[in-house]
């Protein structure tokens, strides 16, 4: 039986699973089933770029996966797995999109030779505001009736929009993304990994990976990690939102003594008006004493059925 207790979003697994020339079979059957490439139109073949070869980052450190693929007709597709959200992920994914982009123009060399880049960021987190799991941007007029090129798409997957269905029913990606999400029965699993030979194949990877103590003692950092930061970050904002209500305790106090002596100074100065004008004293002087308005007086006057000049 193969393993369940997996993360496979943790970063040193994931690339250990989709960053290996040995299994790219597995990286291209998830990057077509992304891009909806079926037949004829699926890539074929990729390679790895230099960055993209497995990294073993050392405890604590607080990475970023990022896994670019070239495929067979020089598209570059870069995969970007993100845990937690570290805000502005749409101008970050923008930000590298066009670092990818620019970085495929060499010197010299004309902007036709500028290299269609797909970005797919997987997420472990809601991001977009619409109900589906795999939104897609690229550009097109405002009308929507024409796409300007093909050389920028960006794909977001947000594993907690995964919903449960019939696997009779799902798609190459749904089969993916159920698969990275890890929340099916054993049975399902492993109806999955039949369906779909690549799941399966990367089932067996994520076991291979687990069994060895070494790499699990480092996967299991940096599970840890992952958690601890999410601690602090709750931890942090909780800490922030006390010290809040007890600043806004302490400006409330400020605030309700200055409204208190702001209330004091306007009562005092009606009871000195009433008293002005129950003397029948002209308007101009009970203005002047008590530094109301004439439209106060008569306010006040009228309320308290006193005849005024």
């Amino acid at each position: 039986m193969r393993t369940r207790d997996f993360n496979a979003l943790n970063d040193l697994l994931f690339k250990f699973v989709f960053g290996h020339e040995e299994r790219k079979a597995v990286t291209l059957s998830f990057i077509n089933a992304t891009l909806q490439l079926e037949g004829a139109n699926a890539f074929t073949d990729l390679h790895f770029a230099d960055r993209a070869l497995e990294a073993e980052e050392a405890e604590g450190k607080n990475s970023v996966l990022d896994l670019l693929c070239i495929t067979n007709d020089g598209t570059q597709v870069n995969i970007e797995v993100q845990i937690q959200n570290r805000q502005n992920m749409a101008q970050r994914s923008l930000y590298y999109w066009a670092k990818l982009y620019q970085s495929s123009l060499r010197k010299s060399m004309a902007y036709g030779t500028l290299r269609r880049t797909v970005a797919i960021n997987l997420l472990a987190y809601s991001f977009l505001p619409q109900e589906s799991f795999h939104n897609v941007y690229s550009l097109y007029d405002s009308a929507m009736t024409h796409r300007l090129t093909d050389d920028i798409e960006l794909h977001f997957l947000e594993l907690p929009k995964v919903r449960r269905q019939d696997l009779r029913n799902m798609r190459r990606l749904d089969k993916w993304m159920a698969f990275l999400n890890n929340k099916l029965s054993n049975e399902e699993m492993e109806e999955l990994a039949m369906s779909e030979a690549a799941i399966g194949t990367a089932w067996d990877a994520i076991d291979d990976y687990l069994q060895d103590m070494r790499r699990r003692r480092r996967y299991e950092a940096r599970e840890k990690y992952e958690h601890d930061y999410v601690s602090d970050m709750q931890g942090s904002r909780e800490e922030g939102r006390k010290e809040g209500r007890k600043e806004g305790r302490k400006e409330g106090r400020k605030e309700g003594r200055k409204e208190g002596r702001k209330e004091g100074l306007r009562l005092g100065a009606q009871r000195t008006a009433l008293n002005l004008l129950r003397m029948n004293l002209p308007m101009a002087t009970v203005v002047t004493a008590s530094e109301l308005s004439e439209e106060d007086v008569r306010a006040l006057a009228q309320e308290h059925g006193i005849s005024v000049q």
